[in-house]
């Protein structure tokens, strides 16, 4: 238990000793002043000390309080208590604006992410003015408690009225960067930490372009490269505008039938050429003045495509939907998913089953059609039957020959046998 003393010179005291024991070696910590005020802070301070000295011994997490104090001290006291494990080294980090303040740290971060894309780098952004936007560009780092967080979260859906998927998304943003606050010894504490996110899935916004509406598009498309964009997004799936506008004619392998995907996002992958679109990459590579280059050669600025496509699908006769260019993906990947075992669609299209099923895969008016035309066909029956019982939708004429269980009204009347229909890109029904 640590121990207190006066330091004595010429009878008059200059300061306090606080003496203790740490590994069978005695430690001193000088203080130097006098007074009551002092004193009461010096009991203190041994309080803190022993907590310390007592969770190194057991190896455990002192008390935040001692923590705390542990790690605002400066100087050669800050040096002594890192030196004997009392203490983490002190951040020189600390004593920034990026540091310390709110608005400097997240730009400090996202600064520093050289590894992002730049769609993820604007994403971030957006973390960043919702952030400073609540809390305050001059806001403490240590000032933000979960219970903040939480409110912040509120704050979102409520007065910002963003959508629970955008809200999700910017909270995980903010746990990512103060992840690293607290990595840099900012904090002891991630304050977003426990904050739990929502389904970022948003089924209301998702929309199938089925085979008859890609065909009016497609003919309403006014040059080749928009033929190009839309085929590409609609039938290989490939991200736009990044995947689509990263295609160059080097990648299109029209002996093995293969398109080479270098994303930004993912990775390199290898997509199938399906028939439809190497007939269509043909007509474009004969139309082509430089086939070394960009299969598309327009928009090399990063032009809005989403703006001028919604006026391409107006001008076919379609109201545009949501997330314009995501169903055309999602749609690509809805239609495969009846053909091909799923690891291999993951591996064409860049994204794992997952999310492909929370995020991608869709119900379309084909699969509700085809259902009422199946039948599970068994040998053996799926109930045994019970002595006659008049069906209540039959005559007495129908249900003569009949034996029904009760529960399964109506059923008496699915008599002929259906085969599910062989379904690809273009369904047939027999």
């Amino acid at each position: 238990m640590a121990t207190i003393t006066r330091k004595m010179k010429d009878g008059i005291q200059t300061g306090f000793r606080i003496r203790f024991y740490l590994n069978g070696k005695r430690r001193e910590i000088y203080i130097p002043g006098h007074g009551k005020q002092l004193e009461r802070q010096i009991t203190i301070i041994a309080q803190h000390v022993d907590e310390l000295v007592a969770a190194k011994a057991n190896n455990v997490s002192p008390a935040p309080a001692a923590t705390a104090w542990a790690n605002n001290t400066s100087d050669n006291l800050r040096d002594n208590l890192v030196g004997w494990g009392l203490a983490t080294p002190s951040v020189p980090k600390l004593y920034t604006e990026a540091g310390r303040f709110l608005a400097a740290f997240c730009d400090a971060y996202i600064n520093s992410r050289s590894d992002i894309a730049e769609r993820t780098r604007i994403n971030f952004l957006q973390c960043r003015r919702l952030l400073v936007l609540y809390f305050g560009e001059r806001c403490l780092l240590s000032t933000i408690t979960p219970a903040d967080g939480d409110r912040w979260k509120r704050w979102m859906l409520g007065e910002k009225k963003l959508a629970v998927a955008t809200v999700s998304k910017n909270i995980k943003r903010a746990k990512q960067m103060f992840k690293e606050a607290v990595r840099d010894r900012l904090l002891d504490s991630n304050p977003f930490a426990d904050i739990k996110g929502m389904n970022e899935a948003n089924p209301a916004r998702m929309f199938y372009v089925n085979l008859e509406t890609s065909a009016r598009i497609l003919k309403a498309c006014p040059t080749m490269s928009w033929k190009c964009i839309f085929t590409l997004a609609r039938f290989c799936g490939m991200r736009s505008p990044s995947e689509v506008l990263a295609l160059k004619w080097t990648d299109v392998d029209f002996a093995r039938g293969r398109l080479r995907i270098d994303s930004s996002k993912t990775g390199l992958r290898y997509c199938p050429l399906f028939p439809h679109v190497r007939e269509l990459l043909l007509e474009a590579r004969q139309e082509a003045e430089n086939v070394t280059g960009y299969v598309i050669e327009d928009y090399r600025r990063g032009a809005n495509l989403g703006t001028q496509f919604g006026r391409i699908v107006r001008s076919a006769g379609v109201e545009p939907w949501p997330k314009i260019f995501h169903n055309l993906r999602s749609s690509c990947r809805t239609d495969l998913q009846d053909q091909f075992p799923s690891h291999v669609i993951d591996a064409w299209l860049g994204h794992s089953t997952k999310v492909a099923e929370k995020h991608y895969l869709q119900v379309t008016e084909d699969h509700w059609a085809r259902s009422l035309l199946y039948r599970v066909q068994t040998s053996a029956p799926i109930c045994a039957p019970i002595p006659y019982t008049t069906c209540p939708c039959c005559t007495p004429q129908d249900s003569e020959n009949m034996q029904f269980s009760q529960g399964n009204e109506g059923l008496c009347r699915l008599t002929e046998v259906y085969e599910m229909p062989l379904v690809g890109l273009e369904p047939t029904t027999r």
